[in-house]
């Protein structure tokens, strides 16, 4: 058993939390996929290498809000915005769901989720059309994978230049 009640294959439960890497100034990269069950059973899925910031929180608010208990939550909550995969209000309302599956406190979770309420529209407005090729560490792929994301998320793969072996005599 977990130590952590949230993580498991459960409604209300994360199936795992994957790591993340430091990706560039402010942004990070979970290096798994991230699923999370919602209390109706539903699954929600966020791929591996997207690129998130753990959670917008305005500079004004970070002294209440910048801690390490919203930020997986945070990197859903991205994804979700990102692929407009479903309505703003739904993408927040599942935001409050699991910032109160995860331990937040009810008070903390509600104004978390009135701040996303009152100034989320424009970054979901941004995410129109789904994911973009800045939205994913394409360097960090394999060729396989940059084939993979390219084609689900029907974007033109970027030109990563190829990894040079030192050392190495051509034959």
């Amino acid at each position: 058993m977990s130590n952590f009640p949230y993580v498991g294959n459960g409604p209300g439960q994360f199936s795992v939390i994957p790591p993340l890497l430091p990706y560039k100034v402010g942004e990070w990269v979970p290096l798994a996929d991230l699923i999370y069950t919602d209390l109706a059973g539903k699954k929600h899925s966020c791929p591996m290498l997207f690129v998130t910031d753990l959670a917008s929180i305005p500079w004004i608010a970070e002294p209440v809000f910048n801690t390490v208990d919203t930020r997986i939550e945070g990197v859903m909550h991205d994804w979700l915005y990102c692929s407009n995969a479903m309505p703003r209000a739904d993408c927040d309302a599942l935001l409050k769901e699991m910032l109160l599956a995860t331990g937040c406190d009810s008070v903390r979770a509600s104004l978390i989720y009135a701040g996303v309420r009152v100034g989320g529209s424009s970054r979901y407005a941004a995410c129109t059309g789904g994911p973009k090729r800045e939205d994913f560490a394409w360097e960090l792929m394999t060729p396989y994978e940059v084939t993979l994301y390219a084609s689900a998320y029907k974007l033109s793969p970027p030109q990563i230049p190829a990894i040079q072996t030192i050392g190495v005599i051509p034959a």
